[in-house]
């Protein structure tokens, strides 16, 4: 996925920092998934921009007064559950691979309801195609589509894809108090 990071010159001028593309994280616990981490900021930003940042390093989820911007597709039919036939060793690997990929990502589940989790943010979230649904957790669901917008505030959820195409959407993560 091309990123553009717009920002400034010495002199104050308007330049193009940086245009690349950002590979997807992908991990063996969420088959088919991708997560684009676009960009991310542990503090209030400052302008003027003159560098880019570099690759993602901190936590997955943003601590107070930080940022993230990223892109989450999900596959049809994903369901959270582990495969009844993986061994507890290839459990604590798929777990140490999320967490080394996806920080802090895997203490946000909670383990008695496959895809539901909590996170200390406030999240904006805009589904950019294929169709979906948020779950609560006292079990709403909520159906989505492209073009539909989400605030989460801090609150459980799990997102699921019951079509045939992936459900994708991008967000942006803003860390609470």
């Amino acid at each position: 996925m091309r990123r553009v990071v717009m920002g400034h010159n010495d002199s104050g001028e308007t330049q193009v920092l940086s245009d690349t593309d950002i590979d997807p994280i992908t991990i063996a616990l969420l088959p088919g998934a991708t997560v684009h981490r676009m960009w991310e900021l542990d503090k209030a930003p400052v302008l003027p921009v003159t560098t880019t940042q570099a690759a993602p390093t901190g936590t997955y989820f943003p601590g107070p007064g930080g940022l993230r911007f990223g892109c989450i597709s999900i596959p049809p039919g994903l369901s959270y559950e582990p495969p009844a036939d993986v061994s507890a060793s290839d459990m604590e690997a798929v777990i140490a691979e999320a967490d080394a990929k996806l920080p802090g990502m895997m203490a946000t589940f909670d383990a008695t309801r496959p895809g539901m989790h909590t996170t200390p943010t406030v999240d904006f979230v805009v589904v950019l195609s294929g169709e979906g649904r948020l779950r609560t957790d006292n079990g709403i669901d909520v159906a989505l589509r492209a073009g539909d917008c989400v605030i989460q505030n801090g609150s459980a959820h799990g997102w699921f894809n019951d079509g045939t195409e992936p459900f994708v959407f991008w967000y942006t993560l803003c860390g609470t108090d």
